[in-house]
């Protein structure tokens, strides 16, 4: 197909570029996504900065949450994805090989060729357009995606991932059971997806924990369907969650901060036999100490927690049927050659800022 495209691109740690590529040739199982709205993930500021867990081979676009439309699609993988031409969709970040332990198991968050969108592919190599940071996606092989209608606000559709993370958050690692207490520690844009997961699951109390700079998230927490939110720098959280769940404590705890003090402050308020979500990261190579005796003397299971997979499904259910109003968490939108302001803007740690995305 003809043509040239432009996303922008980390040429190295604290530079962004906007670049100009061909358009790509789109085989028998290849998928062309026009993008329509894409969000700036909690973790690509590391991966900006240079600092993340995990760095991408610059240059890099980066962009793993994307809502789009399909403009070319390959036979093959129209059959595959069930979806055609003009199709509104939104992409998985994580692809699969199909034949490791972990694809062949369902855990392809987990497959050893560890392909991302918007992490593992440098775009100095055809086909280039591996991240949302631009106008067009190139869709790869093993890649999973999702009908989302057309009536739903991008700002909603393009978080499919992220709902889906506090589906798995909550559900596949926290377990939740039927009026069982949840407290969630960390009011950003994937505590408040567990509040949504929390809500949909019937547990009850539902807790979230923020800062005093946090009202406006503790607010929209509220409005999602939390119970209480609790202020950590005014209250004594312990004190308050116990008072809440009647000396019971949480039965999950989902542990969104990635702090040292987030993660021993799980192991504070959760119940005996309780479960600890663990999906907050930590800077890289930082150790966390962790009193174990909490641990072994409630009996507790720690589960960290990587990412959505068969989730993202449920997610886009949930998002399709505008059961809340999932698109007040995107609280800034930037045009895409305002990438890298949109990106300090969500680091800059402004109290009115959720989530940033742009908009191709």
């Amino acid at each position: 197909m003809p043509g040239t495209t432009k996303s922008v691109v980390v040429v190295r740690p604290q530079r962004m570029e906007t670049w100009e590529f061909p358009l790509p040739d789109v085989g028998p199982r290849d998928l062309l996504l026009r993008v329509e709205m894409v969000g700036i993930c909690g973790s690509e500021p590391k991966k900006y900065m240079g600092t993340s867990v995990w760095n991408p081979p610059y240059p890099v676009i980066l962009g793993h949450e994307m809502v789009g439309f399909v403009q070319e699609i390959g036979e093959e993988a129209a059959q595959r994805y069930q979806v055609a031409v003009g199709d509104r969709i939104v992409v998985e970040p994580y692809l699969s090989c199909g034949w490791c332990e972990f694809c062949s198991t369902g855990h392809y968050q987990l497959c050893v060729n560890r392909r991302v969108y918007g992490t593992s592919d440098s775009c100095a190599t055809p086909p280039h357009l591996f991240g949302g940071y631009g106008r067009h996606l190139f869709v790869s092989w093993g890649s999973k995606v999702h009908k989302i209608r057309l009536d739903v606000a991008p700002e909603a559709a393009h978080l499919a991932s992220v709902i889906g993370n506090g589906i798995r958050w909550v559900r596949t690692k926290g377990q939740v059971q039927f009026l069982e207490s949840v407290v969630i520690l960390g009011p950003g844009a994937q505590g408040l997806a567990s509040v949504i997961s929390a809500v949909e699951s019937g547990a009850e109390p539902i807790v979230m924990v923020g800062l005093a700079r946090d009202r406006k998230r503790l607010a929209l927490a509220a409005e999602f369907g939390a119970h209480h939110t609790l202020v950590a720098d005014e209250v004594d959280v312990v004190e308050a969650v116990r008072d809440i769940t009647s000396g019971k404590m949480a039965s999950v705890v989902v542990e969104c901060t990635g702090t040292a003090a987030g993660m021993n402050l799980a192991l504070d308020l959760a119940r005996p036999l309780g479960r600890v979500s663990l999906p907050g990261l930590p800077h890289a190579g930082q150790q966390v100490p962790l009193l174990m005796e909490k641990v072994v003397l409630k009996e507790l299971t720690l589960r960290g927690a990587l990412g959505q997979v068969a989730e993202v499904a449920d997610a886009v259910r949930l998002i399709n049927s505008r059961r809340y109003p999932i698109e007040k968490i995107v609280t800034h939108v930037f045009p895409l050659g305002e990438a890298e302001k949109g990106m300090k803007l969500f680091m800059s740690g402004d109290p009115d800022c959720i989530r940033v995305a742009l908009r191709p």
